[in-house]
């Protein structure tokens, strides 16, 4: 019988874009207080935030495991040190989710897309004594052979889904210290190439009521909160019904930060009711300055709208973090300098250059396999900040070392100061990002050395 359960989310041992903020990813949360109120003893660690004791692990009946491709080589070296010791493990997470018959060299079951429900009935058919070839979503082997049961039909219900569950992770000293993320909803019906939101939470929208919202923000008022959807604004009118009740309720944040694609700017309600309830800083996916790129990547936007969308938010005072994938089939040196200057120019905030990364799942992911353009699969370097692909019209090291020049260029010493008595906050957004961008580069003097040899 399983009793007992831990819920592990591994960490990167290099350098990343997160290097300087914490930021646990929801699900194990969400999955704990799922399983806890139905009778489960949970605990839940984040590598991130304390380290993992293996003894203290195989005292639990089962263990998941979650990850990103950028730490799922710690998830295997995990999972293959509690299976040798005996014990039951089940993975997930979006790299597992498309690799499930290389996972299972590490686990006994891989849990594939959303785990809230498929992880529930997988441990409940396993305490009934049934099998688990009916649980959709699973991936396992039976007799040596790889057997993925269908994918659920029903996506989780957002409105039925458990607040997530700090109280079980091991780390904090109190509820002061849980981190302050919310989400509103699951879905994107945008196609990006590059992108696996998709492939983990599918195309169709997904919320939680405003009253849920509501009561889950109520503990953190006082504090900074980040909305963790994909886009905060995906469907405009409930995201300003959940706006104007936060006004019309009095329980506006200190501050908050979500990411929004560049069409919310076009919408003048949406962006005076996010300056009225402290929004400091929108997430933005730019992409591109290439439009060419920007076709290629399915994105559905043009520079021309990501200018104006710039100037709409600047207009009412909200933050811009711009966000770009370097390295399409049409990029060019040049493009990397470009996109620089543009941010520059454009009066960005702060920004991310990221190398276009083939995570497995994704469109990208499969071109790039067919076409033999993939350098290797050290999934500790998919990242976003290592190049690991052939780009079509610069060499892999041209990428590389545009992308780090450009970002130490952009939070180099003189822009780094250069501070609007408005945005103090830029101040140590800029710092951070000037110190990571360095320490990143001074980590992968030999990953630069081996890029100019492939």
């Amino acid at each position: 019988m399983i009793k007992t359960i831990a819920l592990v989310e591994t960490k990167s041992v290099k350098t990343h874009v997160f290097s300087r903020v914490y930021l646990p990813r929801l699900g194990l949360p969400l999955l704990s207080g799922l399983m806890r109120s139905r009778g489960y003893e949970v605990e839940t660690f984040f590598q991130e935030k304390a380290p993992v004791d293996i003894d203290y692990l195989c005292k639990f009946d089962l263990i998941g495991i979650s990850s990103l491709t950028s730490t799922v080589n710690e998830a295997y070296r995990l999972g293959s040190l509690l299976k040798g010791r005996g014990k039951l493990v089940v993975m997930g997470g979006p790299h597992v989710s498309a690799m499930a018959e290389e996972a299972l060299r590490h686990c006994d079951y891989v849990v594939r897309g959303e785990g809230e429900a498929t992880f529930a009935e997988l441990v409940s058919e396993m305490n009934n004594g049934g099998g688990v070839s009916d649980v959709p979503g699973i991936s396992c082997l039976r007799g040596g052979v790889l057997a993925q049961n269908p994918s659920a039909v029903t996506k989780v219900n957002m409105e039925e889904m458990p607040q997530a569950d700090f109280s079980s992770c091991k780390g904090f000293k109190g509820p002061e210290e849980y981190p302050a993320q919310l989400m509103f909803s699951r879905g994107c019906p945008f196609n990006c190439s590059f992108c696996s939101v998709t492939t983990t939470f599918g195309r169709k929208y997904r919320y939680k009521t405003k009253e849920q919202l509501m009561a889950e923000m109520a503990p953190m008022l006082g504090r900074s909160i980040n909305f963790i959807d994909d886009n905060f604004a995906a469907n405009p009118r409930r995201t300003k019904d959940l706006l104007k009740t936060m006004i019309a309720e009095n329980k506006v944040p200190r501050r908050y930060s979500c990411q929004l694609r560049i069409d919310a700017a076009r919408d003048e309600e949406l962006l005076g009711l996010l300056r009225r309830t402290n929004c400091r800083i929108a997430y933005v996916g730019m992409e591109s300055i290439n439009p060419e790129t920007l076709k290629a990547y399915d994105k559905g936007q043009t520079v021309e709208e990501i200018v104006a969308s710039i100037k709409n938010f600047k207009r009412h005072n909200i933050g811009i973090h711009g966000m770009f994938v370097l390295g399409g089939d049409y990029d060019t040196p040049q493009t990397i300098k470009d996109t620089t200057a543009f941010a520059i120019e454009t009066g960005l905030d702060t920004i991310q250059l990221f190398a276009l990364t083939p995570f497995p799942g994704t469109a990208v992911h499969g071109q790039m396999a067919a076409e033999k353009r993939i350098l290797h699969e050290n999934w500790d370097k998919y990242d976003g900040l290592h190049c690991v692909i052939r780009p079509m019209r610069m060499t892999a090291y041209e990428l590389q070392h545009g992308i780090i020049e450009g970002m130490r260029r952009f939070y180099s010493l003189p822009r780094v100061f250069n501070i609007n008595l408005k945005k103090r906050w830029r101040l140590k957004y800029r710092i951070g990002g000037r110190y990571l961008v360095n320490r990143w580069n001074s980590e992968n003097a030999a990953y630069f050395d081996y890029l100019k040899t492939v």
